[in-house]
């Protein structure tokens, strides 16, 4: 047995030392510029915005989450409202002079690393430089990527976890155990930086499956995935006396419903009716407009202003905060609310989703991640200047400083991925998936999946923000690209699995 594990061990190490070989062979400058010259000048003219970006606006780009974010990397401690896995990150750059500057400048390179995986894998797959690169361009040059990299916010880690995830298990043998372990890793540490990480772990555990990987390889990712999991549930219970990763997912879910909920239908019990929606008083109602019109949707109270109310039930119950009791009593109105009306919620997810895509390229709003020429909020409170003080050794709000912020703002004006062609891409992506129905979708169903997904998930848990979404488009670009270069290609069996 121990001879059988030795010789096993051996055997991935010298797989995956093959594949870094490999790896190392193309990166060379030689094989950049011969195999792979249209990438290489996209990447070095890709550098060029996101060094006037990291020039323009100083410290960072901030949103009342980067606070807090930094608040807990300080503290150590766990959040109740969003898992943590962020602040890891912030904590690697914490000793640094400057340490919000070295944050976004991994952001930054982290988007274009996102853009190498998608070209890299598409070539391997066959794809021809020009439409790998193509594949690519989106996530190099949307002005809107480059913003959201210049945020002090976990999405951009995120996108790259779960792509690198992705590629992982793209090869064109059947995955090996090590490559699924080392997956399975990535996406445990998504789920702890973000909410619907588990619903994306979810989509790559089906692919393994449908690839049949064999019992070594699945049991390799489910123990993988317990490491980041399991420490992240162990500490959170240590902190707050509970098995989870935040106390706020119910209190969301019920925000989802103030969109369609009528308790006249519900009928809840007394201890649930202060949930029901249009209670309070601080929601402005919405402005005239036919019902059907994108400017109604655009423009109608959705979940966060009801979550955020100032009177709203949460805040003055006998428990206020958010917390395990008001969790609970959140989760209840919710599951009522679609027990009860479960094509008006069918309803609302759809209309978010769809809107991830119509609102794109409307006028700038709290919604989007854009640069602005002023800081999101006007005027710090103290406890936000503590707080960034605490981490970054300054209590500067965000400020845009010339002449390169002028050339930033104009940039993001004409340079965007259009919301139409965002949808398509994704209806493309599906074609694709259709098209191979005999081999269960193919390889492009893993990225194909993980971007619906990515799409569906928050608009079914609370709200679509575009920054919460725009990880999909490398991934549907991905699931297309392979969708063209895997027509007549069918993944091989791993020998030890036959």
């Amino acid at each position: 047995m121990a001879r059988w594990q030795a010789g096993n061990a051996a055997a991935t190490l010298a797989s995956a030392g093959a594949t870094l070989s490999v790896l190392a062979a193309e990166l060379t400058p030689r094989a950049l510029w011969h195999r792979h010259r249209l990438m290489t000048i996209a990447v070095a003219l890709s550098l060029i915005p996101r060094i006037l970006a990291a020039l323009a606006f100083r410290p960072a780009l901030l949103t009342a989450d980067s606070f807090v974010y930094m608040h807990d990397a300080v503290t150590g401690t766990l959040g109740l409202i969003r898992p943590d896995g962020y602040p890891y990150l912030l904590d690697l750059f914490a000793a640094l002079p400057h340490p919000l500057l070295a944050v976004t400048i991994a952001q930054h390179l982290m988007g274009i690393a996102v853009a190498v995986i998608v070209y890299g894998l598409l070539r391997y797959w066959g794809l021809p430089g020009w439409g790998a690169c193509l594949a690519a361009l989106p996530t190099l040059f949307d002005s809107r990527e480059i913003a959201l990299e210049s945020y002090i916010l976990p999405d951009t880690l995120y996108c790259l976890l779960v792509v690198a995830a992705a590629a992982l298990l793209l090869s064109r043998r059947t995955p090996r155990p090590w490559q699924c372990a080392a997956a399975a890793l990535l996406l445990g540490y998504a789920a702890v930086t973000r909410g619907n990480g588990l619903a994306l772990a979810l989509v790559a555990a089906l692919f393994l499956l449908i690839r049949r990987v064999g019992w070594r390889a699945i049991a390799a990712a489910a123990a993988a995935i317990a490491i980041p999991l399991g420490g992240y549930l162990l500490a959170f219970h240590a902190a707050y006396g509970r098995f989870n990763l935040t106390e706020s997912d119910g209190v969301f879910l019920w925000s989802r419903t103030t969109s369609f909920a009528n308790c006249a239908v519900i009928k809840p019990p007394a201890e649930l009716r202060p949930l029901c929606p249009n209670l309070e008083k601080s929601v402005a109602p919405a402005r005239p407009a036919p019902s059907w019109s994108v400017t109604a949707l655009l423009h109608e109270p959705g979940p966060s202003a009801y979550l955020w109310a100032a009177d709203v039930w949460w805040r003055h119950d006998a428990h206020p905060g958010i917390n395990a009791y008001n969790n609970a009593l959140g989760r209840a109105f919710a599951e009522r609310a679609i027990e009860a009306q479960p094509l008006a919620y069918a309803r609302v997810v759809a209309e978010n989703v769809l809107l991830t895509f119509l609102t794109t390229d409307r006028p700038q709003g709290g919604a989007y991640m854009t640069f602005t020429s002023a800081p999101r909020i006007a005027r710090l409170p103290s406890y936000y200047r503590r707080y960034l003080s605490s981490y970054a050794h300054t209590t500067s709000n965000t400020h845009a400083v010339r002449p390169y912020s002028y050339f930033v703002l104009l940039y993001q004006q004409p340079v965007v991925f259009p919301g139409v062609v965002y949808l398509l891409v994704v209806l493309a992506g599906l074609a694709v998936v259709i098209r191979d129905w005999r081999r269960l979708g193919g390889v492009q169903l893993l990225p194909w999946g993980l971007a619906a997904m990515s799409l569906l998930t928050p608009a079914a848990a609370t709200q679509s923000l575009y920054r919460y979404t725009i990880m999909a488009i490398p991934l549907s670009c991905l699931a297309v690209g392979l969708g063209v270069a895997t027509r007549n290609t069918a993944p091989r069996p791993a020998a030890d699995d036959r």
